[in-house]
């Protein structure tokens, strides 16, 4: 029970943290390089805040096959960009996912598929279950457990290891939906278009 608490503390920690919490001086930096963007805290010049003090981290984002991490025979993916690499404070990763997600358009956006920490893990279950605003699309395994198509199945190597049972002969359908990795998600962007407002975004 004390771990489901503090579980919940965490994302509604996380949830509360926005464009409006940024302290004065921080923005957000966005920078594309072919199929790899970068999200991260800056200063407003666009250089990388480099500080002990919140905020600071930056998460990369890669199309599906353009990563050193993406395992044999991915899949389609349904087309979503993956996240390849996160650091960020406590608290401030949502901000920076809000922004990767909306910068990656209606493909989507989805989660490492072979290596996930478990706080990444977390911020994946907090868009799954908390975020009402942020569309999910299902995704499938290669063994097209859920539909005969090809270009929804997925690597679920980072699934397995955050408790997707697999495999094995019973509920695979169940656990596929249930699990937050199996799932591409995107949104609106109403992120960036809060932080442009605020003049807090710098695209380099």
């Amino acid at each position: 029970m004390k771990l489901l608490r503090e579980y919940i503390r965490q994302l509604l920690t996380e949830a509360a943290k926005g464009p409006a919490d940024l302290p004065d001086g921080v923005y957000v930096g966005i920078k594309s390089f072919g199929n790899n963007t970068q999200v991260f805290y800056s200063d407003a010049d666009g250089k990388r805040r480099v500080t002990i003090k919140p905020p600071v981290g930056r998460i990369a984002v890669a199309k599906p096959g353009r990563s050193p991490h993406t395992a044999q025979n991915p899949g389609s993916c349904l087309g979503a960009w993956q996240v390849v690499s996160s650091q960020v404070s406590d608290g401030w990763g949502p901000l920076l996912y809000d922004v990767a997600m909306e910068v990656v358009g209606d493909v989507g956006l989805m989660a490492d598929r072979v290596a996930l920490s478990d706080d990444a893990y977390s911020v994946w279950q907090y868009y799954m279950n908390s975020r009402p605003d942020v569309v999910k699309k299902q995704l499938d395994d290669p063994d097209n457990t859920l539909t005969p198509e090809e270009k929804d199945n997925c690597d679920i190597e980072s699934a397995v290891e955050h408790g997707l049972l697999y495999p094995h002969t019973r509920f695979v359908a169940n656990d596929l939906r249930d699990s937050p990795v199996m799932k591409v998600y995107t949104k609106d962007p109403t992120t960036i278009q809060e932080l442009e407002s605020m003049g807090r975004l710098v695209r380099l």
